[in-house]
């Protein structure tokens, strides 16, 4: 199947509208791994020269929003949640390493959080990845990238607190 913006869309929107929880989650992953796999979606809306992140589709009543991201270098991110929010990483092209992380001593709106590593997932084209609500991540590449990400609602995700490897 060809996934549009459109359809995409409508699918996560009916998914979730019928299960907001884990088990909706974890089928709008199955069908983002789809979707990373279809080579006519990363064509037209993961093009070489569009922004490293481009929003693609907001949802106006549940909120979720559906993220295009180019990167043409390697990158480390740091470790970050998503506040009070979840997100889902589908790997459309390139390598992406996402690390986990336990809380070893909890972040303030002043003083950063310290962070352990606690596993390392490999995302390859069509595969995805799910982090829920307060789930610690860090995203690094050793090269040129493209993935699709949608995130819970991020316009309600509270405050993010820093967080520091130890």
């Amino acid at each position: 199947m060809t996934y549009t913006v459109e359809t995409l869309s409508q699918q996560v929107r009916n998914t979730l509208l019928a299960d907001p929880g884990l088990s909706g989650r974890d089928t709008v992953r199955a069908l983002l791994e789809e979707v990373a796999r279809d080579s006519a979606f990363a064509q037209q809306y993961l093009g070489d020269d569009q922004p490293q992140r481009k929003l693609l589709y907001q949802d106006p009543d549940l909120g979720f929003a559906i993220l295009g991201h180019v990167f043409h270098e390697a990158r480390r991110t740091q470790p970050h949640d998503h506040g009070s929010s979840w997100a889902i990483y589908a790997q459309i092209a390139g390598v992406t390493t996402m690390d986990g992380w336990e809380v070893v001593e909890p972040a303030t709106a002043e003083t950063p959080g310290k962070v352990r590593l606690r596993d390392s997932a490999t995302l390859t084209p069509g595969t995805a990845r799910v982090y829920n609500e307060g789930e610690i991540h860090s995203p690094r590449r050793e090269g040129s990238a493209k993935l699709i990400r949608i995130e819970g609602n991020p316009n309600q995700s509270g405050p993010r607190l820093a967080w520091e490897p130890v």
